[in-house]
């Protein structure tokens, strides 16, 4: 892994096959993995699931969870308040459990995703502040995600547990991760996601998701210009009283839309609020925000 010692790399771009064998083995296909696996989390088959279906997304959309061994645990689907909706499941053919939250969709989620006033979150750490929608999104329903995660992780001791999510989907995704006492290590994968919360708040995940963090490994993907992992710094019509912060490390693709992504296409960038990648692009494409590793809708019409 990444030597926090090794700080010259905070405020610069690093290839992603420069350090790929020292954070995961594999870590790109990982990323397209759990990118389809996100998607899958828009499909009403899915997040409507009682348990016991396969993982699915309209054809060819999510051409590599066809071929996998998957099965719904269960499904939930606008829970409130923010309509907060997505999926449980394991991954027999990778063995792994996928917690997977949906991106914005409806009215009760943007409604979520305009809360944008902060809050103390003392209890987590110290000066911490978090964006209210995203955290109402994820600790009004906690409850029942967490009884569910720990009952299976049970049943599936050997089998890691991911969190991801698209847009609103990774923000719910990271609180999850970050603010419950899990008692064992979680993966995180976010495509899209908006900063969380203030500086401090910042820091804190960075320290408890980096590279080497201490509750567990995440990676935060952005692509080019998508406007929303930046929106909430950039957004004039916020308050400064609400700073806004992002999180380190981000893992920036640089290539096109509708375009195969490559190991050169990716960039490391350390450092919160690191202006190297997304955050100091000059112009928003929202087409940018849907296409990562693919189309992050993996069912249209839901």
């Amino acid at each position: 892994m990444v030597s926090y010692s090794a700080r010259k790399a905070w405020q610069c771009r690093i290839s992603l096959h420069h350090i790929l064998s020292k954070l995961l083995p594999g870590l790109l296909s990982s990323m397209e993995l759990f990118s389809e696996y996100t998607a899958a989390a828009t499909c009403s088959m899915n997040f409507n699931s009682p348990g016991g279906t396969k993982v699915v997304c309209e054809p060819k959309v999510c051409p590599m969870l066809e071929n996998m061994e998957t099965t719904v645990l269960m499904g939930f689907t606008n829970l409130n308040p923010g309509n907060t909706t997505g999926y449980l499941a394991v991954d027999n053919t990778n063995h792994l459990l996928i917690l997977s939250f949906r991106g914005s969709r409806t009215a009760g989620n943007r409604k979520a995703d305009g809360q944008y006033q902060q809050r103390d979150i003392p209890w987590i750490c110290q000066g911490c502040q978090v964006h209210s929608g995203f955290y109402n999104s994820w600790t009004n329903n906690s409850e029942y995600i967490v009884a569910a995660v720990n009952m299976y992780a049970d049943a599936y001791r050997d089998y890691p547990i991911v969190f991801i999510g698209h847009s609103l989907g990774g923000a719910i995704a990271t609180l999850g991760a970050v603010l419950e006492d899990w008692g064992r290590d979680i993966t995180l994968f976010t495509y899209g996601c908006p900063e969380l919360g203030n500086y401090d708040f910042a820091n804190y995940i960075t320290n408890t998701f980096g590279t080497q963090g201490t509750k567990g490994f995440g990676v935060r993907v952005t692509h080019t210009n998508d406007p929303i992992p930046k929106v909430l710094s950039n957004d004039k019509n916020i308050s400064k009283d609400w700073q806004y912060s992002t999180t380190s490390p981000e893992f920036w693709i640089t290539s096109k839309n509708h375009v195969p992504v490559t190991e050169d296409d990716i960039k490391v960038i350390y450092g919160i609020d690191n202006k190297s990648g997304n955050l100091g692009t000059n112009t928003s494409d929202p087409f940018a925000h849907n296409w990562y590793f693919g189309d992050m809708a993996g069912c249209r019409g839901n």
